[in-house]
Parts: structure tokens; sequence; C-alpha cells
């Protein structure tokens, strides 16, 4: 089925490495007598978790079954990382690990609701300007680990950029203000995230206040007399004017002079999409995804109306026509008889030019069409914040300097982020179609 390889981190090398090396010395968490957080050090600061005047430790009941339950921090890998381990007598209910080269570090905290006690997981990401935010709230009743209540939100800073989607001062402040009022009933036992750590030092408490506003003096300066959302508001309003959009140029036709092949696909599953792109600017595919005896399949053509030429190596293409050939209606199911073997087909929407919800992209929508030589490495290039498209390169690489190119052509779709990409199987295939 529609399986799709997910890199939280989009793009950062990750030690994701079992506990292949665990000192042998565990260190119980302890609350402090003024902080309701516990600040660890760096490994090679100092291999103590704990804040130095403490008389408590934390015994949480996170089973809910009326035992205390003891918490320790392991060292992982020569102090790369720390795994946070639940004990209840002698055995092991619970292990969360982090490592320290992991932007996407999750924190863990005991959160105490009702007299009930709770882990809640949290996540806050920004790669390339691109925000993902997460936090899920748990227990570990009857042995397994129950999501109480949990919620998200990404949006991204690269308000020139023609990828950028969304910036809602409204729903981060709500987003955040449950975060912060779940903090404000939490006590910190893992967190090796250093603008995180730095934000509550500054706040004094558990609070995140979202580091990267204090991040763009001296174009933005945060005003502490006023909230979150006004500042957000603000913020929005200073970049906007500070990062130009790209102007668009308009142009004849694509800046190809044969059939583009192209494909679309996880590298997971039996399913892939497959795109022949003309220079004028038609284009005709199909998809197709197998499981056992069932088949998914969806033909289709059309049209990109308007090429918009953004830098000298992507274009920005707006969808005219989208037409779906398979000959039934997207649902509908028949049979195919082979001897004794029977394939039962279902016709499906073009994967890959379908909306957030699924279904077949409307006219007007957009794609951008990048050539060979994108970049990624610095705001203002083809690919920068680009993170979603980038997780569907085959095989998935980085962008850390201008000598770091896309290397074949790609075409974004830019209401959902997923890319098609250069095939050369395309030119195997008949008319352009798989039969």
């Amino acid at each position: 089925m529609k399986i799709k390889i997910c890199f939280i981190l989009l793009g950062i090398s990750i030690a994701f490495t079992c506990a292949c090396s665990e000192r042998q010395n565990t260190i119980k968490i302890a609350a402090a007598k003024d902080k309701w957080f516990i600040s660890p050090e760096v490994p090679e600061q100092s291999d103590n978790e704990t804040t130095a005047d403490t008389d408590s430790v934390i015994a949480p009941d996170l089973n809910h079954n009326g035992i205390a339950e003891e918490v320790r921090l392991i060292e992982l890998d020569n102090g790369q990382g720390r795994q946070l381990e639940i004990w209840e007598n002698s055995e092991r209910l619970h292990v969360e690990t982090s490592y320290y080269t992991n932007p996407g570090w999750v924190s863990i905290f005991l959160c105490t609701l009702d007299g009930e006690d709770y882990l809640l997981r949290y996540c806050s990401t920004m790669y390339q300007r691109t925000c993902y935010y997460s936090y899920r709230l748990s227990s570990l009743a009857e042995g397994k680990d129950t999501i109480i209540q949990m919620n998200q939100i990404d949006f991204d800073i690269n308000f020139g950029s023609p990828i950028h989607s969304s910036f809602d001062p409204e729903a981060i402040v709500a987003f955040m203000d449950e975060v912060n009022d779940l903090f404000s009933h939490s006590i910190q036992m893992l967190c090796i995230d250093s603008n995180l750590l730095n934000t509550f030092k500054k706040e004094g408490r558990l609070y995140d206040s979202l580091w990267w506003l204090d991040d763009w003096e001296p174009d933005f300066i945060r005003d502490e007399n006023k909230s979150l959302l006004e500042n957000l508001k603000d913020f929005r309003n200073t970049m906007s004017a500070l990062q130009e959009s790209i102007k668009p140029e308009a142009i004849d036709e694509l800046p190809i002079t044969e059939t583009l092949g192209m494909s679309f696909y996880s590298g997971a599953g039996a399913w892939q999409t497959f795109l022949g792109l003309n220079p004028d600017g038609s284009f005709v595919g199909e998809y197709s995804d197998a499981d056992a005896d069932k088949v998914y399949l969806c033909y289709f053509h059309g049209r990109f109306g308007k090429v918009e030429k953004l830098t000298d190596a992507s274009w920005l293409l707006t969808l005219e026509e989208l037409e779906l050939d398979t000959g039934c209606n997207v649902g509908e199911e028949w049979d195919v008889k082979d001897g004794d073997y029977t394939l039962h087909f279902h016709s499906s929407n073009p994967y890959g030019f379908e909306d957030m919800d699924g279904a077949a992209l409307k006219p007007g929508a957009q794609f951008i069409l990048y050539s060979p030589d994108a970049v990624g490495h610095e705001p203002g290039t083809e690919l920068y914040g680009a993170l979603e498209f980038q997780t569907w390169m085959h095989p998935y690489r980085q962008f850390h300097s201008a000598g770091d190119n896309l290397g074949f052509w790609g075409l974004q779709n830019l209401e959902t982020g997923q890319g098609f990409f250069e095939d050369a199987r395309y030119d195997e295939l008949e008319d352009g179609r798989v039969y």
C-alpha cells in the first residue's frame, strides 16, 4: 500500500544505535528543592544528570498500581546519549532514549494530573527553518503505553520562499498553551535539547517561549512586554518584509527538449507512480499498487498551462488539466481472471497528483520543477526548506554546500510536498504506460 519512509529529522544523520555500551552505574533522578526541572549537563562537562541541591527522589506511579517506581538514567555509547528507564522492583517497565547528535530530541517529563502520574514526551524540532512540534501524554497502566492526550503542529518561517506553507500565530500559541499547561504540572526527567534547556533556564521554570524568536537580532527583537501571540504576529510581519518573495518570470515552455520520465515511490511497498512530462507541459501517468491479489490502479493525463521561471534551476508550474483514464469511477472494483488466478482491481486517484485529503488535484494547483543543478544548502536556494520533497529522493542525501546539487530532475507537488524524480525506466515503457 502507500507506504512512506518517514525521516523525523529530514536529513540529519541520526545515531539510532541501541544501547550497545551502557555504563554499569545508573543515576537516580531527584527533584530540586527550588526548581521544577532538572538540568542535565552535556557529557564533556559532567556525568551527573541531577542538580546539586536535591533531597528527594522521584518515585512515580506511571502504571497506576499503587507501587512507587524507580527512575534511572544510563549513559549510552561513551556519553553520546542518555537512556531513561522506569523500574518497579526488579522489572524494567519502560525505556526512553535520546542522543546528543539528534536535533529532534524527544524530552521526557513526569506529569502529574489529578493525582495520577503520566509520561509527557515533547519534541520541538527546527531544520531549514521548518518546525515540527509535538507532544504525547501517556500512562503505563496495565502494562501498555497508552496515549491519553496528544497534539502536533508544523509550520515554517521561510517567508520569502515559494515553498512557504504556513505560519499561523493563533494556532502556534494554542499549541504552546497546551504544552506549557502540561509543563506546569511536570518535572523534567530527560532532556538533552540545548535550545529547550536554555529556554527553561531563561524562564526559570518549565516553559517553552520559542527560542528562535530571540535569534534574529537586530532585524527582530522580542518585546518582553507583549504576549507570545503579539510577538509572533510582529515576527511574521517583520520577516515577511525582510525575506523578499521571488518574482516569477513567465516563459513559453518547459526547460526540457524531450519527454522527461519521472517516478514517485517510497522504496518500501509495491506502489509507484510513473509520469511522462513533455516539453509543451502535457503529461501522462500511471499509479499502481499491488497487495497480494489486490491491485490499485489509476491511469491519468493532463497539462501544465502556465510556466514561470523562479531561478536558473527551478520553475513554477500551474495545473491546467487533470483527467483520469482508468475507465472506472474512483473506488470501483473489478476482477480479471488469468486461468485459476483472479486479480482484484480497484480504481484509485493519481497518487502524487492528490491534495491533502487524497482527492485528485483541481486546475490551479501548483508544482515546482527542479533541474539537476538545484541546491538547498542555505536560505534562498531552491530546495532549502523543501523537507517533505527531500524525503522522497532516492537515494536520500543532505544539502550542505553549493556543491551538493539535486543531480536529476525533480517535480514537487506544492499541495503535499511529495516529489517525482527523473527515472530512466520510463524510456522502457510503451507510450509512457505500464501495462
